[in-house]
């Protein structure tokens, strides 16, 4: 019985290990993807920002709270084949749309100050117009969110 039992549980820890790491590959692709390029020296990391797996043609919605007088930069990066990243910034209380980037021909980062504090929507998927039917089918690619501020200069 305590053989069957050892059995069990090695095969649930088998089982359960690759789940567990892949869904924990993309946690900080925010850090190591192309966001990179995107760091500014005179601005700080903010801790809302994050890393997901994203499926082709699924969006991910992130409830963010910008604090008054900063600024931010927010920045967005995939795997190479999966660009664009179309991405939109709502209003959480109005639902308004602040920002939409397919009207910037789907730029990857937006800079903007925030006078008070408020929560904004931010509605992200990934394109992926040079990914091939069969990446799509394959691969969930990570989706790296960066978020940077300061504090506002005037």
């Amino acid at each position: 019985m305590k053989y069957i039992r050892k059995i069990q549980i090695s095969l649930l820890l088998v089982l359960a290990f690759p789940v567990l790491g892949y869904g924990q590959f993309c946690g900080d692709f925010q850090k190591v993807g192309d966001c990179r390029n995107d760091l500014v020296p005179s601005y700080r990391y903010y801790n809302q920002s994050r890393g997901d797996m994203i499926g082709v043609g699924y969006t991910i919605k992130y409830n963010i709270i910008f604090y008054g007088d900063k600024d931010y930069i927010v920045s967005f990066c995939t795997l190479k084949n999966f660009y664009p990243v179309h991405f939109k910034l709502v209003d959480e209380i109005s639902e308004k749309v602040l920002y939409d980037n397919e009207e910037d021909d789907y730029m990857e980062s937006i800079g903007f100050g925030v006078e008070k504090t408020k929560m904004i929507l931010i509605e992200v998927e990934v394109l992926a117009h040079k990914a091939s039917d069969k990446e799509i089918e394959e691969h969930y690619p990570c989706l790296g969110m960066l978020i940077q501020f300061k504090e506002s200069g005037g």
